[in-house]
């Protein structure tokens, strides 16, 4: 869907929540200036949030952004590492078909761990 959409769609729910509120509290007399002014500066308020806020700008999207550069960066360093050599022996035993799945990770482990001697 499409963004302006979602928010027009958003907006919409938002004053009609605040429509029905509002008619509630005038329908039991229970509504007075401070309780309007409120809840129409509520309705205000959560309606800039809606319109003013970027798509995607949650924190929790740039951690994950963040994890997947530092992934992709330590990839490449250990990538770069490499000479032609060892490059030809990784792509050798990505390519295996014995039936056992070997991912980057684990070569780059097991490369690591035959050069450390353990």
């Amino acid at each position: 869907m499409d963004n302006n959409l979602t928010r027009l769609i958003s907006t919409a729910v938002i004053w009609t929540a605040l429509t029905i509120i509002l008619v509630a509290m005038v329908v039991n007399n229970a509504l007075d200036f401070w309780m309007a002014a409120l809840s129409i500066g509520s309705g205000v308020g959560v309606t800039a949030v809606v319109w003013f806020s970027q798509p995607g700008n949650s924190q929790a999207a740039r951690l994950a952004e963040g994890e997947k550069a530092k992934r992709r960066g330590r990839v490449d360093r250990v990538l770069e590492r490499l000479n032609e050599a060892e490059l030809a022996e990784l792509r050798a035993r990505l390519a295996e078909t014995d039936g056992e799945l070997l991912t980057l990770e684990e070569l780059v482990q097991d490369e690591d761990r035959r050069t450390r001697g353990y």
